[in-house]
């Protein structure tokens, strides 16, 4: 179903079924024995060449997650592996999508905000853009990739805790100060998603 939105995507109608068709699986009790054979699926679709279909998957992912919350918990590591793989997609619209998965995921407590996620979008969001081509200072497609999912990280952080201030927020917040004045692309992800 994810697969065949790319296809489809010109037929606003099929495309809305799809959605909805899609949200109802997500939405359904799903017993362990279909989860992992699911979740495999999940992360073949992530590998897919179609962007529509990777996008797809993760929309499916955060409805799935939400609607199946207790006997879905022993895959959390599974699950959070592929968005982090999503959220460092070359593709914006699915690097957005992870985004705001991740912050759901922390913010109902399906994956905790942890050290060793803060270093990793802390080290993405300091990676310089510039590259050396010839001599000539030129921006590298690659490396704005990896910050803007690094700043997606750091936004998903902040986006998570809506009605306290955990102790790593006030740093995180100023690691986002920070890149301000960073190309387009960071700054309207961080003016929109903090």
């Amino acid at each position: 179903l994810c697969e065949v939105e790319s296809i489809v995507s010109n037929d606003e109608v099929i495309r809305k079924n799809l959605t909805v068709t899609r949200l109802c699986i997500a939405m359904t009790y799903l017993q362990g024995s279909y989860m992992e054979i699911l979740i495999s699926e999940i992360e073949q679709v992530c590998m897919s060449p179609k962007y529509h279909a990777r996008r797809a998957a993760i929309e499916f992912v955060q409805n799935m997650v939400f609607c199946n919350l207790f006997n879905v918990r022993i895959y959390n590591k599974h699950l959070h592996d592929v968005v982090l793989k999503c959220l460092f997609d070359e593709q914006f619209e699915v690097r957005t999508i992870a985004s705001v998965t991740l912050s759901g995921f922390y913010q109902c407590g399906y994956i905790l905000v942890s050290n060793e996620d803060l270093k990793l979008f802390k080290t993405m969001s300091k990676i310089t853009y510039f590259t050396k081509v010839d001599g000539k200072k030129v921006t590298s497609p690659e490396n704005i990739v990896k910050r803007h999912g690094g700043i997606l990280g750091l936004c998903a952080v902040v986006l998570s805790s809506p009605y306290d201030i955990p102790t790593y927020i006030p740093d995180t917040l100023m690691l986002l100060a920070e890149h301000s004045h960073d190309p387009d692309i960071i700054q309207v992800s961080i003016a929109y998603h903090s």
